[in-house]
């Protein structure tokens, strides 16, 4: 298929599971650099596609979203953390925000009335946070678990199992797991790890 906004918007809004899929195995392939470099716009186009009314357009647009996620910090591993660790003219500050646009959206998705886009909203928050563990982000691994802790409390218990998978994702990296947990809950799990010893 053509790499154009109007081709992938075309195959995202079709309600064609094949076309869907292929939209995002595409994306997902291209290379790093060249999904940064088409990052914004193709951002702004998931924004479009996701204001629609019907649930399946929006999971998809979530599932491409996620796979439109460039991941230049993978880049960095190994090296020390600066902008020239990157690839081409790109900077951390550039890089933050395609991770900040994404946490919006899937704030946004993790609020939908439809499971589906819960589901793939929370599963992608998981990229974000891998992420900030591998840039040593801890303020933003903190700042997404505040997020995602007060929208579990606005949020009806219908959709709160959503909000709190996305928290566990996040809470793995932070290495802090079991914290949306019951205190009693959380305290005898924790005990269990500490009494497992020999």
């Amino acid at each position: 298929m053509d790499h154009t906004p109007d081709a992938f918007a075309d195959a995202l809004s079709s309600g064609d599971t094949e076309r869907v899929n292929r939209a995002i195995d595409e994306i997902e392939n291209t290379e790093l650099e060249e999904r940064a470099a088409l990052f914004d716009e193709y951002f702004d186009m998931c924004l479009d596609l996701y204001e629609a009314d019907d649930g399946y357009q929006r999971q998809s647009v979530i599932r491409f979203a996620a796979s439109l996620y460039p991941r230049l910090a993978y880049r960095t591993v190994g090296a020390d953390l600066t902008d020239e660790a990157l690839p081409g003219e790109w900077t951390l500050d550039e890089i933050a925000t395609h991770r900040e646009r994404l946490r919006d959206l899937y704030a946004d998705a993790l609020r939908d009335d439809d499971g589906r886009v819960r589901r793939a909203a929370a599963k992608a928050t998981k990229e974000l946070a891998l992420t900030a563990e591998m840039l040593e982000a801890e303020d933003e691994l903190r700042s997404m678990m505040d997020e995602l802790d007060t929208l579990a409390e606005e949020c009806a218990d219908s959709k709160r199992k959503h909000v709190e998978q996305a928290y566990e994702n996040v809470a793995f990296h932070a290495e802090k797991p079991f914290s949306l947990l019951p205190d009693g809950l959380r305290d005898a799990l924790e005990g269990d790890d500490h009494s497992g010893g020999g």
